[in-house]
């Protein structure tokens, strides 16, 4: 079984239309995780928002990885993947009732994805250092997941508790790569068979995911109001933040990502790299997507200090993810960046007592400064294409 369902060494692995199908699902999480921070837009919602995003984010790259090392052609790992889709849908329809009625659904949902993928590995993989990894993996998954468990039973305010320790509890196992006493590390992110582009591509989609999620977001809100010209201004703000933000992860860290991942003894580190990355930009984008929904909703109200923390700390976190991929990566310091993040600071202060439109704008306008830069140096570090064939409009000029 462990050779006829895990990937051979050395095989290109691509991303699948099942894996695609899967990421899906991930739509309608985050979604729901905006609209639970809409709903509950002060200091508690906010922790539940994150405590909820955090094992969100966790149990889709645990999958993502996972099955990285699996042969996705073969039937069994086609039926997991689908099984996996099904508890993630689960866990997504719980979550604006995880704090409420609906606590042991989203638990059942998580701990079906974290329980199912890690037993198939070590099955799967069972015979070598990736299966004992997963067996390690296995046992962190059941500490975190009797905190879980605790937190369903337990009222509102524990079960907040509770779970934000199981949430760093899943995130520092995966930051230590599942060490345990006595038993150590079974990997090391060097020799750890990693198909670099396919975990890239997956975390661009997943990307995408994120982002297309503002866009439903915003498009929501506006069809969902009587126009305005403010209304339609706000949307096409927050259109060009989106599309600044794309822009930012794409023309510079994502290229350079995708290229050191090519090397097999890089890709496992840039995939743990790119992991944490992901998580902070998550959170990032459905503070953003929310400021924009609110803006949109009421482009002339006064900008309210959730407000403005939603619209000015969720493209630092962006930024700041992006910061530390290019240091961690290949120690870049990234000055422009640095000074797009005094200028959130700065603005976040200048608008706060003006209109959500002004909020909005100010913050669009530093992304999309950032990825003019972006541009304009990798269009000058980026040799002449050469000429293959000869044109008439090549000849010199009389």
């Amino acid at each position: 079984m462990r050779f006829a369902l895990s990937r051979p060494p050395g095989a290109e692995r691509v991303v699948t239309p099942l894996e695609l199908f899967f990421d899906l699902v991930y739509v309608f999480a985050i979604s729901q995780l905006a609209h639970q921070l809409l709903d509950h837009l002060d200091l508690r919602g906010t922790a539940e928002t994150a405590v909820l995003t955090l094992a969100v984010v966790y149990a889709w790259y645990m999958v993502a990885w996972g099955s990285n090392w699996l042969n996705p052609n073969r039937l069994p790992v086609r039926l997991l993947l689908v099984g996996l889709m099904f508890a993630s849908l689960l866990m997504s329809a719980a979550i604006p009732g995880a704090f409420g009625d609906y606590a042991w659904m989203f638990v059942t949902g998580y701990l079906l994805v974290q329980f199912g993928r890690t037993v198939f590995l070590i099955v799967a993989l069972r015979g070598g250092p990736l299966g004992r990894h997963f067996v390690n993996d296995l046992i962190w998954e059941l500490a975190a997941g009797a905190l879980w468990v605790a937190g369903a039973i337990a009222d509102s305010d524990m079960r907040l508790i509770l779970w934000a320790i199981a949430v760093v509890i899943a995130h520092t196992g995966l930051w230590v790569l599942h060490w345990l006493p006595g038993r150590g590390r079974a990997i090391d992110l060097d020799h750890a068979g990693v198909d670099g582009s396919h975990l890239v591509e997956r975390f661009r989609l997943f990307f995408i995911i994120a982002l297309g999620e503002t866009v439903l977001t915003m498009g929501a809100a506006f069809a969902g109001e009587p126009f305005e010209p403010a209304r339609l201004l706000a949307l096409a703000i927050g259109f060009t933040a989106t599309v600044a933000l794309w822009w930012c992860y794409f023309q510079m860290p994502d290229e350079l990502g995708f290229a050191l991942a090519q090397n097999d003894e890089e890709a496992g580190r840039i995939g743990w790299i790119k992991t944490r990355m992901l998580t902070l930009m998550v959170l990032a984008l459905i503070a953003i997507a929310v400021g924009d929904e609110i803006a949109i909703a009421h482009p002339d109200e006064t900008a309210t200090l959730g407000f403005t923390l939603l619209v000015f700390v969720g493209p630092a976190l962006f930024l700041l993810a992006q910061i530390y991929f290019l240091y961690a990566a290949r120690r870049i310091v990234d000055r422009s960046r640095l000074v797009a993040l005094a200028a959130l600071a700065i603005l976040g202060l200048a608008t706060a007592q003006l209109s959500t439109l002004a909020g909005i704008a100010a913050a669009c306008a530093v992304l999309v400064a950032v990825a003019i830069r972006d541009t304009v140096v990798t269009t000058r570090t980026q040799p002449p294409a050469p000429r293959e064939t000869a044109s008439p409009f090549d000849a010199e000029p009389r």
